[in-house]
């Protein structure tokens, strides 16, 4: 991750370096980035139109604006309960936190997951860096078979004469984030110790005694069952 070279964390940037009705949303910035966001309304893979729960699919960068577009597209549709599945390298560590946090007012579930071209039903995806930040915000976290969470250190934009207190303050966030969320500060010890050009992948049982996952049969209720 790389953070932009400010000291308030409330303005701070962490990024990465590196057939049923479907609403589409978030234009694309020229030589830019972006999440993009894909939904699902009820009645998808033969569930009963009367189960109002949406599939959520959100693939790509976490860029700045992302929770306040996706906050439109799910107003604009009415959509009151979602299972939102992430498939993302990461992105900005802040816009992660806000996005988390309006997932858990809202109440709604969080997967890991892509949407396969042409299908609705979610396959194996990827959540790294800043992702999970996001995914933490899920009031009932799972993930997909062969999905995977990963992590590493984050860094700023710029060289900084005191990296120690830049980590100090990344972590004190980090740390009150996941407290809020119910999610070990283990984690944040973990982060700490992967360079920030590499990505630890944590194993589901890790994850499990981590909290990030707390339900990992989630996903059988709020899908059919696939044959």
């Amino acid at each position: 991750m790389l953070i932009e070279p400010k000291w308030s964390l409330a303005t701070l940037m962490l990024s990465i370096a590196w057939g049923n009705t479907s609403v589409a949303a978030g234009k694309p910035v020229p030589g830019t980035d972006y999440l993009r966001i894909t939904m699902e309304a009820p009645g998808y893979g033969g569930r009963d139109a009367s189960d109002d729960r949406w599939l959520v699919y959100l693939e790509g960068y976490l860029d700045t604006g992302a929770t306040a577009r996706l906050e439109r597209v799910l107003d604009g549709q009415r959509v009151h309960r979602a299972v939102v599945y992430f498939d993302s390298p990461g992105g900005h560590v802040v816009e992660a936190m806000a996005l988390g946090r309006m997932l858990r007012e809202r109440r709604f579930a969080t997967g890991v997951g892509t949407r396969p071209p042409g299908g609705v039903l979610p396959r194996a995806g990827h959540c790294y860096s800043a992702c999970p930040i996001a995914y933490a915000g899920g009031v009932r976290r799972s993930l997909e078979p062969g999905s995977v969470l990963g992590v590493h250190r984050a860094e700023n934009s710029v060289p900084l004469p005191d990296e120690t207190a830049f980590q100090s303050v990344v972590s004190e966030q980090a740390v009150d984030y996941l407290a809020e969320m119910g999610i070990s500060e283990e984690l944040v010890l973990i982060m700490s110790k992967v360079p920030h050009d590499a990505i630890r992948e944590l194993t589901t049982d890790e994850a499990v005694r981590l909290g990030l996952v707390n339900d990992a049969e989630a996903v059988d209720e709020f899908l059919p069952q696939r044959r």
